[in-house]
C-alpha cells in the first residue's frame, strides 16, 4: 500500500465515522487518530535519538500529589 492510498483511506474513515455516528464521534476518532499519530512520531524521533530504552526495562512516572499523600497515610 502506498502512502498516499494509507492517507486516504483514514480521512475516507473519519469522514464515514462523521456521517454515520456523528460529531461527537468523530472528534473522538479524529482525536485517537491523532494521539497515535503523535505516540509514533515521539516513538522514532527517541529512536533516532538514542534515548529509547531496550524493551523490559521498567521506567518508574512520577505519582500525582493526591496519590502520594494516601500513599503517605498508609505508612
Amino acid at each position: 500500500m502506498r502512502d498516499a492510498d494509507l492517507f486516504d483511506d483514514v480521512v475516507a474513515r473519519l469522514w464515514r465515522v462523521r456521517e454515520r455516528l456523528g460529531s461527537r464521534v468523530f472528534r473522538a476518532a479524529a482525536e485517537g487518530a491523532l494521539n497515535g499519530m503523535a505516540a509514533a512520531i515521539l516513538e522514532e524521533a527517541e529512536r533516532r535519538a538514542g534515548l529509547r530504552a531496550p524493551d523490559g526495562i521498567v521506567v518508574r512516572l512520577p505519582l500525582g500529589v493526591a496519590r502520594r499523600r494516601r500513599e503517605h497515610r498508609e505508612t
